[in-house]
C-alpha cells in the first residue's frame, strides 16, 4: 500500500470513487422514479382572465410503458382549483379547472399523438420523449374571468396532475385500479395569488 504526500491511501481513493459512483448511481436512479413533477408554474392576467402556463415533467412507470407501446391510450388530468385563502373548509371553490390529454402510440405509424380532450387537437410525434414533453406543456390556460376575483385579497391556487384510470379501456380497469403501476400522480403544488 502507497501513502502519498497527502496521507490519503491508494484503498481510500478506490473506496471513494466506488462510493461517489454509487451515490451518483442511485442519484440517477431517483432522478428517473416514475412520477409527475413541476419544472416551471406562472399565474398571470391576459385579456381579462387568471391565465396558467405550467411545465411538467413525466417519467412513466414500466407498466404504463409497456401499455403504452402497446397501443393502450394514457390519460392524465391536470386539476387546477382557485379558493380564497380565508374560505371556510366547506365552501365550494371559486374556480375548478381539470385540463385533460390523452397520450398515445400509434404501432403502424410508429408515432406517438398528445390529444387535447378539451380543445379536441392533436399533434403528433416521432419520439416519445417528444411527446412527453408536448404533454408537460400547458400554455396560456384560461381558469377564471379576472374580474371574479377581488383587489387586494389572497387566494390560494393548488395544481395536481393524475391519470384517469376509469379512461383505460374496460378490461384492464378493475387490474389497474388495484395494481400500483398504473398509478402516477404529482403532488398538490400551492402558491399564493394576488390581484
Amino acid at each position: 500500500m502507497h501513502c502519498w504526500k497527502n496521507g490519503v491511501t491508494e484503498v481510500s481513493v478506490a473506496r471513494t470513487r466506488l462510493l461517489l459512483l454509487l451515490f451518483c448511481s442511485f442519484f440517477a436512479l431517483s432522478v428517473q422514479a416514475a412520477g409527475i413533477s413541476y419544472k416551471a408554474v406562472a399565474i398571470g392576467e391576459e385579456d381579462g382572465w387568471i391565465v396558467l402556463d405550467l411545465l411538467q415533467h413525466y417519467v412513466l412507470t414500466d407498466t404504463m410503458l409497456e401499455a403504452l407501446e402497446n397501443g393502450v391510450p394514457l390519460t392524465f388530468v391536470t386539476e387546477i382549483v382557485i379558493e380564497p385563502e380565508d374560505a371556510a373548509f366547506w365552501r365550494s371553490a371559486l374556480a375548478r379547472k381539470s385540463v385533460r390529454r390523452q397520450l398515445s402510440f400509434h404501432p403502424l405509424a410508429g408515432e406517438y399523438e398528445v390529444l387535447d380532450l378539451d380543445a379536441g387537437t392533436r399533434r403528433r410525434f416521432a419520439t416519445r420523449d417528444a411527446a412527453l414533453l408536448a404533454l408537460g406543456d400547458l400554455k396560456g390556460e384560461r381558469i377564471i374571468r379576472s374580474s371574479a376575483l377581488e383587489k387586494g385579497r389572497f387566494y390560494r391556487v393548488s395544481i395536481q396532475t393524475s391519470n384517469d384510470i376509469g379512461e383505460l379501456p374496460l378490461p384492464l380497469r378493475p387490474k389497474a385500479y388495484l395494481f400500483p403501476g398504473w398509478h402516477l400522480s404529482s403532488k398538490v403544488y400551492e402558491w399564493r395569488l394576488q390581484p
